[in-house]
């Protein structure tokens, strides 16, 4: 091979590394990467994967009080969510996670033939109403560890329709919670044991002046009024005499002038499973209770199936009503509905009443 030739191949070869070169610089130049701080879609993770960050979400609220009444239909279509990754047809194939047919009130990692993760192999208990109501809610922070990549359900109207439908999907549906379930579960969530809860009902009967409307205000005026009232038989003595026997709100009237609306809405926190409060808004297994100071006693009519108990009241919401009813709803409605056990305390009542008075477009006048 001539010098001449040699000269010609090492020039081609360098001419291409420069042309190369040249392309690549010119590429970056011209074409900038974009990186997305969030994916598109989330890909199913394979076995062994790590679940990504669970994004903060709602206060999970039980289920069990909604089950009775809870939308199958809205339920099933709930339901569709899940079939990328669960069958729930009897005897259906496992997926990416597990076939889901009677699964209330399984054991965690009911099926035998699904590699489950470690952190749902060593979960005590059973599917039950709560624990799927959980689960739903947030996987990762119900089981840490877990391979669910599905970030949750944080409405809860819409995991008690999910869970009353998957409910449906078995051989033997198991029962609904009943009423003792149902209060035990809100006592639990309202951060009291039920123990606890029910105690203070031999207090409420003990301790009349602290705990009931009426016999406060019949058994406390008489050592007040000699002190307040002029010589017998004048008629100041006799008016402050009929205001001292009847006083506004049944006991409750002086709480509420400096009681704290926010305080209340606190309080009620725990009746949202069960009520709506914006105006408006749907009714659940209560009634909603926009504007419900000073209604009439079953005020949406046939708009909300009532216990005949409650619709053959036939008064008014009074401050002196709702202070009755919220100290224990079975007593001052025998055959209500209604499971809560009631408030105890006379200053959590005020503040829930005062909050109840401000959702209204003209709140009622205070006693």
């Amino acid at each position: 091979m001539s010098m001449i030739e040699l000269n010609k191949i090492v020039g081609a070869v360098l001419l291409g590394g420069f042309v190369l070169l040249a392309s690549s610089i010119l590429g970056k130049t011209l074409v900038q990467p974009v990186r997305y701080e969030t994916a598109a879609m989330v890909v199913p993770q394979d076995e062994g994967a790590e679940a990504p960050a669970q994004p903060a979400g709602d206060t999970l609220e039980p289920v069990s009080a909604l089950l009775a009444n809870a939308d199958l239909a809205a339920g099933e279509a709930s339901f569709k969510k899940c079939t990328s990754c669960h069958s729930i047809d009897k005897g259906g194939a496992n997926k990416i996670g597990p076939n889901l047919w009677g699964i209330v009130g399984a054991p965690h990692a009911q099926v035998a033939a699904f590699k489950y993760s470690d952190a749902l192999k060593g979960k005590p208990g059973n599917w039950d109403y709560e624990a799927l109501n959980a689960w739903l809610h947030s996987p990762k922070t119900y089981a840490p560890g877990t391979k669910m990549t599905f970030a949750g359900l944080k409405k809860t109207e819409e995991r008690a329709n999910l869970i009353a439908w998957m409910r449906n999907q078995s051989d033997s549906p198991p029962p609904l919670p009943d009423a003792a379930a149902v209060e035990a579960t809100q006592q639990q969530a309202a951060g009291e044991a039920a123990p606890q809860e029910a105690a203070p009902a031999p207090e409420v009967e003990a301790t009349p002046p602290a705990e009931t409307g009426t016999t406060t205000t019949e058994a406390a005026p008489p050592a007040e009024t000699p002190e307040a009232t002029p010589p017998a038989g004048s008629s100041e003595a006799a008016g402050q005499q009929q205001a001292a026997a009847t006083p506004p709100g049944g006991g409750i009237g002086d709480l509420l002038k400096a009681a704290d609306p926010a305080a209340g809405a606190k309080v009620a926190a725990k009746c949202k499973a069960c009520h709506g409060f914006d105006k408006g808004g749907p009714n659940k297994v209560g009634p909603n209770l926009w504007d419900i100071v000073g209604a009439k006693q079953a005020h949406l009519g046939d708009a909300f199936k009532y216990s005949d108990a409650l619709k053959g009241l036939g008064g008014e919401w009074t401050y002196d009503a709702l202070d009755k009813f919220l100290t224990a709803p079975k007593e001052y409605v025998p055959g209500t509905k209604m499971v809560f056990p009631g408030l105890k305390k006379p200053e959590d009542r005020a503040a829930v009443i005062a909050y109840l008075r401000s959702l209204s477009d003209s709140p009622k006048p205070l006693p």
